[in-house]
């Protein structure tokens, strides 16, 4: 069976260098970002980070929707096992959610949510609406930067206020490649939504930073939406972790 888990067979020691290799080269925001945390802490978001890559790497990775279907089911058992009290999988990502405490109860109902929504490039099904677009890049983006607060022990408020203004970073970095047809509609609806999280986000500890600094690029992201902006990138989260603004 073709699974994630026949692909590798990095040992532990391995996985937080492949999670930071695999974040680095297919999410540059959230790896700059990350950058800022300290030991544990980096690792953890590291390791949150590959997953989401995993996850978004599915559809490319497979020829037709029910290969893509065993992956995200594999992806479900094998957090599942590890809540079970069983070692985790032998693939550096399991490993890393497993020293990372992902595998938790209170994390599971938002990491079966992004599988869920995960399904859904399999079938190439349009975004015909903004509604549609916005739902599911919560589930299947944002969910990710509750997650990442959550991983400091925000609490619900700000977990909730991180998945908004991850909506809103989303829309604005994704929103235009996913559903060309709705770009004139992407601007506004993400800065309502970040101007929605902007209350919520105002007081986040300084140790959340690393979690939140990415979604900065939000409002760089709708002014450049083709092409890259690395200095000017690098330097707006480098001042959003020193501001603590978001």
């Amino acid at each position: 069976m073709d699974t994630p888990q026949s692909q590798s067979t990095q040992s532990t020691a391995s996985a937080p260098d492949y999670c930071q290799d695999l974040v680095r080269r297919r999410d540059e925001d959230r790896w700059l970002a990350a950058g800022y945390a300290q030991g544990d802490a980096k690792r953890r978001l590291l390791a949150l980070y590959a997953f989401h890559v995993e996850l978004r790497n599915i559809p490319a990775a497979v020829s037709e929707p029910p290969l893509g279907e065993i992956r995200l089911q594999w992806w479900r058992e094998a957090l599942q096992e590890i809540r079970r009290g069983a070692p985790p999988r032998a693939h550096p990502v399991v490993e890393g959610l497993a020293a990372a405490g992902l595998a938790d109860e209170k994390f599971e109902a938002a990491i079966e949510r992004a599988i869920d929504a995960a399904s859904r490039p399999l079938y190439g099904e349009a975004f015909t609406t903004i509604d549609d677009l916005t739902d599911w890049l919560a589930a299947a983006e944002a969910t990710f930067d509750g997650l990442g607060v959550g991983l400091f022990g925000a609490d619900e408020a700000l977990c909730a206020a991180a998945v908004k203004a991850g909506t809103a970073f989303a829309l604005a970095r994704e929103g235009v490649s996913l559903a060309p047809a709705l770009a004139a509609e992407i601007p506004a609806r993400a800065h309502l939504i970040s101007s929605d999280a902007a209350a919520g986000l105002q007081n986040a500890p300084p140790e959340i930073a690393p979690a939140l600094a990415h979604l900065s690029l939000t409002r760089r992201y709708l002014k450049r939406q083709r092409g890259r902006f690395p200095l000017a990138k690098r330097l707006q989260i480098f001042t959003s972790i020193a501001r603590g603004q978001f």
